[in-house]
């Protein structure tokens, strides 16, 4: 039983992975995303549209679909680098800081690149961005404390959900952006990035908590050692203290 329970044990790396590799590249990839978006962003301030009638709409079609192919890629590195880490059943610091980073960066950035297009509720991007600002940010700290949080599964589905969701609306919401109904349509296209909003804030609710509990924990810990420590220090004392009185009763007297 012992040995079974050894090998579902991860084992922490240093040396830097495969795994760590593929969270580099998804980091990477946002490079020419940003610039793209940047870039989408200043065409459509101008007015221009998702159009192949105008030049101007042709060159913003195309940073759209490279966006979009971009995202996809990063998503399925996501997939690979968790997949091989499971499969090695190893884990890595720079891993356990820099992967979940690497997902909420390229999340975001898509959600702000489909609001671009008004493709996504603004709020629904902003209420995202606060979650995981309080969120990563508690994740960050409490590793540097050597707290174990583990993840929850409403965080796991959260994950997969808004990923799915984010490529079904960008890619079938520009096919109906012209439609009579599009406005009704698109609520629809949003309904799983809502579901994964409330799971989301779920996660992240339970995330903290088990955070507080395991301060609390290091808190205790902490003053039990601390008070150990202090009546082992005076214990020590008084066994000095008796053993110098014992020594000085047993001394001989001085001649007279």
């Amino acid at each position: 039983m012992k040995n079974k329970s050894q090998k579902k044990q991860k084992i922490i790396v240093s040396k830097f992975g495969v795994a760590n590799w593929l969270t580099v590249l998804r980091m990477l990839l946002m490079i020419p995303f940003i610039v793209f978006l940047s870039t989408s962003f200043g065409l459509i301030l101008n007015g221009v549209q998702l159009s192949y009638k105008t030049n101007k709409g042709i060159v913003l079609s195309i940073l759209y679909w490279i966006n979009v192919a971009i995202f996809i890629i990063a998503m399925i590195t996501d997939f690979l680098d968790g997949f091989y880490a499971r499969k090695t059943k190893t884990v890595s610091s720079f891993g356990k800081i820099f992967d979940p980073i690497a997902d909420k960066v390229a999340t975001t950035l898509m959600l702000l690149f489909l609001a671009t297009y008004n493709f996504v509720y603004i709020p629904i991007v902003i209420l995202f961005i606060i979650r995981d600002i309080i969120v990563d940010g508690t994740r960050v700290y409490a590793i540097k404390k050597n707290i174990e949080v583990s993840a929850n599964w409403f965080g796991k589905i959260k994950t997969i959900l808004v990923s799915l969701a984010l490529v079904v609306i960008s890619i079938g919401v520009p096919f109906i952006s012209d439609k009579s109904d599009y406005k009704y349509i698109l609520f629809y296209f949003n309904i799983p990035l809502i579901i994964g909003l409330l799971l989301a804030w779920i996660s992240g609710i339970i995330y903290i908590i088990k955070y507080t509990k395991g301060i609390n924990k290091e808190l205790l810990q902490s003053y039990t050692k601390n008070d150990s420590d202090a009546t082992n220090k005076n214990n020590q004392d008084q066994i000095n203290n008796n053993n110098n009185k014992s020594n000085q009763d047993s001394s001989p007297s001085p001649n007279c």
